[in-house]
């Protein structure tokens, strides 16, 4: 609950906001984006100033995106462009499965196979794992076994 006179967006610098705004131009955060307009909200209800050129700025951004076509929900941020959404970054995932691949390789298991345990053991498409293989395999199949393993982490096939 909140404490009488105290707003929940009190603490927010215009710094902070200004920064915030910035991101979410180029970023897609739908729960930053409910954030931000919800303090705006909070803070003209109450009839709190606020530096303008702070809205001027996101809505100029907003305005600019629906004039593009976007709709109101995706110029303000809380429903993605198509190809906008922020994507998890899985470089861990696939390095783990490019050396899982090695490894059962080195063992005498065919590609096939190796390439099925390691999309098995991360839970992830075999053709996700032929992807990682290719995009890492050059630069860590010079490895020596020892060091393989410690990338691939403690989720390696039984032998």
């Amino acid at each position: 609950m909140q404490m009488p006179g105290k707003r929940k967006w009190d603490e927010v610098t215009p710094e902070g906001l200004y920064n915030v705004i910035q991101y979410l131009k180029g970023n897609f955060d739908p729960e930053l984006s409910k954030k931000v307009i919800e303090l705006f909200h909070e803070r003209m209800r109450d009839e709190i100033d606020f530096d303008p050129a702070l809205l001027h700025s996101l809505m100029q951004h907003v305005f600019a995106q629906i004039l593009q076509g976007h709709s109101a929900d995706q110029a303000l941020g809380l429903k993605a462009i198509k190809g906008k959404y922020n994507r998890p970054d899985n470089t861990e995932r696939d390095l783990r499965a490019a050396c899982i691949v090695i490894l059962q390789m080195r063992k005498g298991i065919s590609w096939e196979c190796a390439v099925s345990d390691a999309a098995g053991h991360l839970s992830i498409s075999d053709r996700t794992v032929e992807r990682a293989y290719k995009t890492y395999r050059e630069g860590i199949e010079i490895l020596p076994d020892d060091t393989l393993r410690i990338l691939a982490g403690d989720i390696l096939p039984p032998s």
